[in-house]
């Protein structure tokens, strides 16, 4: 069995050879792999990238599942070595899916790719002689350079895993007794839905539950900011915010905290604020977005980053007012 050490150790050499320009991107992705079977995890993608995503195109899917940089536009030449301009019409036609595995693509840099298929496909759609449909090297510079940077993210992720991931455990935790310490004062029902929420996450994967983990994390937010809102921080002529207007009562509620401070805190704080709102818009854009899932999963993932989330703001939001 492996020690974690040693999956780190190949993590940073993978992570290494990500960061050179000249890198093999098949040598990359087989590393990542490597890092998976070691690690008991099925990556479908690095999978793909490796062997060739060629399996889909047997039943027409191809262009639904390979990514969007595997996604090119290709070269027509007649029999005779000219070009071929498509009409408008058929300008789709020319969108490429490249199912090739990255070591198949990395071998085509000697030459220039040619890809048979779109020629027979487009010689039927023409109903006039095709002789070949290529692509240039700088599109498949693009597709490499693609999959490197995504077997980056993935060693960069495994490294913060299992480097860090004891202390960022650590980190949340505080800040989650911290949370529900405040609101069981501020704001029962909050804390109440909030420790309730992350109790339920495990239970149930399906998206409809963890849709629902979504809704409750936007109930918990208007409890919250309802809480710590006041009318009286309103200016002559404002208008009273809506329980749904969780963003524009915290910007009311710290404009007045600010207003309190001193000069020189004052300064110290405007850019947390600044931070905060921002934050905290991006919180309530996720919520939003894993609460009306349309044509997309919400995954387990995405409800334990709802709730991971909504109790790191929180947590920032109190203790900025708290100083």
């Amino acid at each position: 069995m492996p020690s974690r050490e040693q999956i780190v150790a190949l993590a940073y050499e993978a992570r290494k050879e990500a960061l050179q320009d000249d890198s093999s991107a098949s040598s990359l992705l087989r590393k990542c792999y490597t890092i998976c079977q070691l690690m008991k995890r099925d990556v479908e993608w690095i999978k793909l990238e490796l062997f060739g995503y060629d399996k889909w195109e047997t039943m027409g899917e191809l262009k639904d599942h390979v990514p969007l940089y595997r996604r090119v536009r290709l070269l027509y030449r007649d029999i005779y070595g000219n070009p071929v301009f498509l009409e408008p019409r058929l300008g789709s036609l020319a969108d490429h899916a490249v199912g090739e595995s990255i070591g198949q693509i990395e071998s085509s840099m000697n030459g220039m790719y040619i890809a048979g298929g779109a020629v027979d496909y487009l010689r039927e759609a023409l109903k006039s002689p095709i002789g070949s449909a290529m692509i240039g090297n700088v599109q498949l510079k693009g597709i490499l350079e693609s999959a490197r940077n995504r077997a980056l993210e993935f060693v960069n992720n495994v490294i913060l895993e299992l480097e860090y991931g004891d202390i960022l455990s650590s980190i949340f935790e505080e800040t989650r007794k911290f949370v529900d310490s405040k609101l069981l004062e501020i704001c029962p029902s909050a804390i109440e839905k909030l420790t309730k929420t992350y109790r339920d996450i495990p239970k149930d994967s399906s998206s409809l539950a963890c849709s629902q983990i979504a809704y409750a994390c936007r109930d918990i937010l208007q409890d919250f900011t309802d809480s710590v809102y006041k009318d009286e921080y309103l200016t002559p002529g404002e208008k009273t915010p809506t329980r749904e207007h969780t963003k524009r009562k915290l910007a009311l509620t710290l404009r007045a905290k600010m207003a309190e401070m001193k000069n020189t805190e004052r300064e110290l704080i405007e850019s947390q604020i600044d931070f905060l709102l921002s934050y905290f818009g991006r919180l309530t854009e996720l919520i939003q977005k894993h609460t009306h899932p349309v044509g997309f999963d919400v995954t387990k993932e995405d409800a334990e980053r709802c709730v991971m989330y909504t109790y790191l703001v929180i947590g920032d939001i109190l203790k900025a007012l708290e100083t």
